[in-house]
């Protein structure tokens, strides 16, 4: 069976070892020893702090919910057509 298409990109919650900034807002700094969320994307990693992070995961899980959503719909419309069909 062939291997699943990855949705998501390689993301973690690690405890930062330095400070660092955030990349969506340069003006968050990140300490020492904060959490934060890691992305990694091609070969580079973007730190985001709690407060970016919390936006970042809840437009992810809308967009998320916007395609399940679609595929429901669409299993509907589906089942509608093949009902129809069945009834000529």
């Amino acid at each position: 069976m062939p291997k699943l298409k990855r949705l998501l990109v390689s993301a973690c919650f690690e405890i930062a070892q330095r400070r660092r900034h955030c990349s969506r807002n340069q003006e968050h700094v990140i300490s020492q020893s904060d959490k934060c969320l890691v992305v990694k994307e091609n070969m580079a990693k973007h730190n985001y702090c709690l407060e970016c992070a919390a936006l970042i995961l809840q437009k992810a899980k809308e967009e998320l919910d916007g395609l399940a959503h679609e595929l429901a719909r669409k299993d509907d419309v589906s089942h509608i057509v093949i009902k129809s069909e069945q009834e000529l």
